[in-house]
């Protein structure tokens, strides 16, 4: 389970975690009170967890969440992850804290370490996992079909700098800046088939990490 208030970073997360063979996707939640609901719902053995939430604390969920499954395990997104103090109650079920600076690489790494076998490496869409979050925002919002300065607005950037990204995301990919395009709209095919629901839209049920049925 994924709760997030930010929806392309929701969905950038739900993208990776789908590379995950040992995980199904059970919810995804903005709010503190929609994240009640999933784990109420679904009960997940697993939840990413962003902080500052809309209305009130991202621990809420994770303390709501405990109560129906104490063993749970709890992995933290942050914005603040350096100032973030574990309260006694959540130590013997958090795995670990990551920075939304470098989610996606130590997300990786972390889960690697909880399924150590079930990773899709020959994946294509797999080679994402080397960008950082900005870089994979920005690749994100290429396969929507948005341009350089049609970025750069909506992130708040210069031109420059958006493009100074594409020329990493490009090197990391090992690709051409010209393919960059066909590249994101593939990966984001791949990962989120047309008739999803919008970003943003709240939760039903299908998205979000949990562990195959009969545990892990």
């Amino acid at each position: 389970m994924i709760v997030e208030d930010q929806a392309l970073f929701q969905e950038l997360l739900r993208g990776m975690l789908s590379m995950q063979a040992g995980l199904s996707i059970v919810g995804t939640a903005t709010h503190v009170h929609s994240g009640r609901q999933v784990c109420e719902l679904h009960r997940p053995q697993l939840l990413l967890l962003d902080l500052d939430l809309p209305d009130g604390h991202g621990l809420e969920v994770a303390s709501h969440l405990l109560h129906l499954v104490p063993e749970a395990q709890v992995i933290v997104i942050s914005g603040h992850a350096s100032e973030f103090v574990c309260p006694p109650w959540l130590l013997g079920n958090l795995h670990c804290v990551i920075s939304k600076n470098d989610s996606f690489r130590s997300l990786r790494e972390e889960l690697d370490h909880l399924f150590p076998d079930d990773y899709r490496t020959d994946s294509e869409p797999f080679r994402c996992k080397a960008l950082s979050a900005r870089e994979a925002e920005i690749f994100a919002l290429i396969g929507e079909g948005y341009l350089t300065k049609e970025i750069a607005g909506r992130l708040h950037l210069s031109e420059h700098t958006v493009q100074t990204h594409r020329k990493r995301i490009a090197r990391k990919l090992g690709t051409s800046g010209s393919e960059i395009l066909q590249r994101a709209i593939q990966h984001r095919q791949a990962f989120f088939p047309p008739h999803r629901a919008e970003p943003g839209s709240e939760p039903t049920g299908d998205s979000g990490p949990h562990p195959s049925a009969g545990g892990r």
